[in-house]
């Protein structure tokens, strides 16, 4: 996709801005602060290094922090065990943001056999501008102090340590912080130091930890600390949703309601009264093309999701402040806080009732368990309110279409809407719609020739938005590319020919056409004879299959999913098989599937659907029998060259002459969805 000249020279002025910004923000050297705790660590400690990762063990790790002087303090101990630890240890990378924080390191040592190396060297520190959510486009200016270590050797001790001073004034001197005190690898020691002014109060609630702070009174402030040592790792097993956490941690907040954070947000969010001429020249061509709110509302969706492209500058307070709407409408992009705020003024000021939704788009309903924070969300959307019903929106999804009420919306389960009575979250109702309905033709042209395959699929809801944005970010050659490559699993030599794609707006129904050629039909194999296989493709590519089926965890399922697969088989002769139907069900998926012959024309129909977006521990056993089932049954042969047809059931056998088909057990290729284990601080 081409980049534009516009976008190229606003990424370059942010750039150059924040270089000329972090030349008077270098990191310092200084002394450590007065007020820490000065731990002894035991460095001699070997009882978890068979569990090190990465060729390192992880001795402690300190954190203290001092509200009253803004100040985080920061203590590393690593043990080089290997080789590779060497390769992946021996690097210090410290993040900060240079628009409120300053860094500050106190040592960088290596311990060798007793003997304390000083390694802390400015000069060799670089600052590097490391935007991890570039391929997002997210900008947050932030930096990372970097520091290659040389002649590291294997049984090295690594230790540094740092303070960053300053705290986000988006956040008002309210402070809000999550102690993690369990990791995917072992830690020998674990500290956590907070120091509180007097006056000022804290909320503490522990998350699968039973850590509790020993409290103390020093120059009238309080001060809680908390200490845990040989930690053990804790492993996530394959495919945890995302929000699934069995991580213990603490988690810390100021805010003692909900409505404390809505109050907070509230004036990230004001209502706005006058508009820039461009704004509101938009809102009232809007207001005068349309008359229903429906219809409004679904124009003013269409136009902050389509033109208002997505990117965000969240630099400093603008972390969680939207920009100015004029400068949003005048850049024409913005981030998820940026769109919704555009959109729910835009509705405003036709009287719509429409108000920012505070989201976590991973542990979605699972935020009812946190304490209330500013920091608890990653993601704004809005409600709309048409005719005393409430509908939700997410205005980063470009190109939905459709019908006001059957627009998709992520299932985000609950999230905080930002209004003048609110005072607790909101569960919000999930819209199930996700269809995809898929005809595959074959044609077989003769027995020992070419064959071909049309495609035919259509599309509804988040499917329909899925397949829509893919049109309107690729070229129809790199479709084709791709969707070619899925078929080539199945066929070697597949052919794609054409492409070509009908977008009801109305409905929202998005309809693919695809056409390919089959060189060689027919594959020989030796025991088997000429062959030819056919198998619920799609539906195969959205089956979960973890490899830890002893689960002690949930895992994941695509969701929501609901496929209806027909594949036709076209023969130049008749065939006859043995029918057969499968029907599974479970608490967790329901797949259904019909194989028969009519004439020339061999069927296989299968039904799929997914009810809910994971699968507990308790129904576990079920759904792997199930995909036992699935995996023994979901995929034809048909067979040229043997004397025998033989079912998925072993009792529908029966001999036939040559020619006829032969039904046998295929092997279906399944999809994969993965989360990150909780990984090193």
């Amino acid at each position: 996709m081409k980049t534009s000249l516009h976008f190229l020279l606003t990424t370059c002025i942010l750039f150059l801005s924040i270089s000329v910004f972090s030349q008077s923000n270098k990191p310092t050297v200084a002394k450590e602060p007065a007020w820490i705790t000065k731990n002894v660590i035991d460095y001699n400690a070997t009882s978890l290094d068979k569990h090190a990762t990465d060729g390192y063990m992880d001795i402690s790790y300190e954190k203290q922090v001092n509200l009253a002087e803004q100040s985080r303090y920061y203590r590393l101990s690593k043990k080089i065990v290997s080789q590779a630890g060497i390769q992946n240890g021996s690097e210090i990378s410290i993040p900060f943001d240079p628009t409120y924080e300053k860094l500050s390191f106190h040592s960088i040592h290596i311990i060798r056999k007793g003997e304390i190396l000083d390694r802390l060297q400015l000069s060799k520190i670089k600052i590097l501008h490391q935007e991890e959510e570039l391929t997002n486009f997210i900008y947050n200016g932030n930096l990372n102090a970097v520091l290659i270590l040389e002649d590291v050797r294997k049984g090295d001790i690594i230790e540094y340590s740092y303070t960053r001073k300053g705290f986000n004034p988006i956040f008002k001197n309210k402070y809000t912080d999550v102690y993690n005190t369990e990791f995917s690898f072992p830690e020998y020691q674990i500290y956590f130091k907070l120091i509180v002014p007097q006056g000022r109060a804290m909320n503490i609630k522990n998350l699968n930890e039973t850590l509790q702070p020993v409290i103390s009174t020093l120059n009238g402030q309080q001060v809680y600390e908390w200490k845990k040592n040989n930690v053990m790792p804790l492993a996530l097993q394959d495919y945890s949703p995302s929000w699934y956490d069995p991580y213990a941690q603490i988690q810390i907040s100021e805010y003692n309601s909900w409505k404390e954070v809505n109050d907070w947000a509230m004036e990230l969010f004001p209502a706005k009264k006058t508009f820039s001429p461009e704004l509101q020249k938009k809102i009232t061509e809007i207001k005068n093309s349309f008359s229903g709110d429906a219809d409004r509302t679904k124009a003013a969706l269409q136009f902050v999701q389509d033109d208002i492209r997505y990117m965000g500058i969240e630099i400093g307070e603008n972390s969680h402040k939207p920009a100015d709407l004029s400068k949003v409408m005048a850049q024409r992009f913005g981030d998820c806080k940026e769109k919704s705020y555009l959109l729910c003024c835009m509705l405003n000021a036709m009287n719509i009732e429409a108000s920012p939704v505070l989201i976590n788009t991973d542990s979605k309903k699972s935020i009812h368990n946190f304490l209330p924070a500013s920091t608890d969300f990653d993601h704004v959307t809005v409600r709309v309110k048409l005719d005393d019903v409430y509908y939700w929106f997410d205005p980063t999804i470009a190109y939905q279409r459709g019908d006001i009420k059957n627009i998709f919306y992520p299932d985000y389960q609950a999230g905080l809407v930002i209004a003048e009575n609110t005072s607790s979250l909101t569960s919000i109702d999930f819209r199930n719609i996700n269809n995809v309905d898929i005809t595959e033709y074959f044609k077989v042209t003769s027995m020992s020739g070419t064959g071909s395959l049309l495609v035919t699929s259509v599309f509804q809801g988040a499917a329909a938005d899925d397949i829509r944005n893919e049109f309107n970010n690729s070229s129809i050659t790199e479709l084709m590319t791709g969707d070619k490559k899925f078929y080539t699993v199945y066929y070697d030599d597949i052919i794609a020919d054409s492409l070509t794609y009908t977008d009801n707006d109305s409905t929202g129904i998005f309809t693919t056409t695809e056409y390919y050629s089959i060189p060689n039909f027919w594959t020989i194999d030796k025991n088997k004879g000429t062959k030819f296989s056919i198998s619920p493709f799609m539906i195969n590519s959205i089956v979960v299959r973890p490899k830890e089926k002893d689960r002690k965890m949930p895992f994941t399922l695509t969701y929501p999913v609901k496929y209806k697969e027909d594949i036709v088989v076209d023969l130049p002769q008749d065939w006859k098989v043995t029918d057969d139907e499968t029907h599974l069900k479970n608490n967790s998926f329901t797949y259904d599937s019909k194989f028969f012959c009519n004439y020339n024309h061999v069927h296989l129909q299968t039904r799929y659907e997914n009810f809910k977006d994971h699968v507990s521990v308790e129904d576990s056993k079920e759904y792997f029998r199930d995909i036992n089932k699935y995996d023994d049954i979901g995929s034809f042969e048909l067979s040229l060259g043997n004397d025998t047809i033989t079912s998925n059931n072993s009792s529908h056998s029966s001999n036939k002459n040559i020619f006829v088909p032969i039904l046998i057990v295929g092997l279906i290729v399944g999809g994969a969805v993965w989360r990150s284990q909780k990984g090193r601080k």
